[in-house]
């Protein structure tokens, strides 16, 4: 059963320099891309649950230009999502992870309102992956509990983690077949689906090819 799924949005600046748009129009298409995404989830039976990785700790160090792009538009989305109806209708929770701090004030701001206005929703959980590392997460959930004087134990560990999801599908669009840092902890039992569509190409039919592929799939967790 589906029941909770993540994506690596991957492609926005191939996509950029394959149709000669500007960085800008790109990341916009993709903000725009995942609210589809959104959407299409909320069609799928049982399926309450979604993490997008939104930037990386890695795409932190992009050049200045570039990234003063992505995070203007990235503040703006988070202001306007406080609004959504397709959040608000739906009762979604927004839960943003990752190292905050890396990323400017604004943005902090507006990421922290997000949380705080959703808070009380239960119904749909939004996990936004944001200044997010899978090394440095699990490095921050050792640190945390060495901190407590609590012991390192799998139950200990799971709960430190930025993220508590554990996936059932990890989709990663452009091409690539690896999972980059993603969810080293919480994949262990991920099904994986790689599409070859740029983030911005990624349509409803894709979409609907990983959800056949997975409900095709015998999960054994192992056993």
């Amino acid at each position: 059963m589906l029941r909770s799924m993540a994506f690596i949005p991957d492609g926005n600046r191939r996509f950029a320099r394959k149709n000669a748009v500007g960085f800008a129009k790109a990341y916009s298409m993709g903000f725009e891309k995942t609210r589809h995404v959104f959407e299409w989830c909320l069609d799928v039976p049982k399926l309450k649950e979604l993490t997008m990785w939104t930037v990386s700790t890695e795409n932190l160090r992009r050049t200045g230009a570039e990234l003063s792009v992505f995070m203007r538009l990235l503040r703006k989305k988070l202001i306007e999502a406080k609004t959504d109806p397709l959040l608000l209708d739906n009762d979604v929770r927004v839960n943003v992870a990752g190292k905050l701090g890396l990323l400017p004030r604004a943005v902090q701001k507006a990421a922290l309102e997000l949380m705080q206005s959703t808070a009380e929703n239960a119904s749909y959980v939004l996990n936004l992956a944001i200044g997010y590392g899978g090394r440095q997460e699990l490095l921050d959930a050792v640190q945390s509990l060495v901190s407590q004087g609590l012991p390192v134990t799998e139950s200990h560990l799971s709960r430190a983690m930025y993220l508590q999801t554990e996936p059932d599908l990890i989709v990663r669009t452009g091409g690539e077949q690896r999972l980059s840092g993603f969810l080293p902890w919480q994949s262990a039992y991920s099904e994986l689906y790689f599409s070859k569509k740029l983030w911005p190409e990624f349509e409803r039919g894709d979409f609907d090819d990983a959800i056949s592929s997975f409900n095709s799939r015998k999960r054994r967790f192992g056993l």
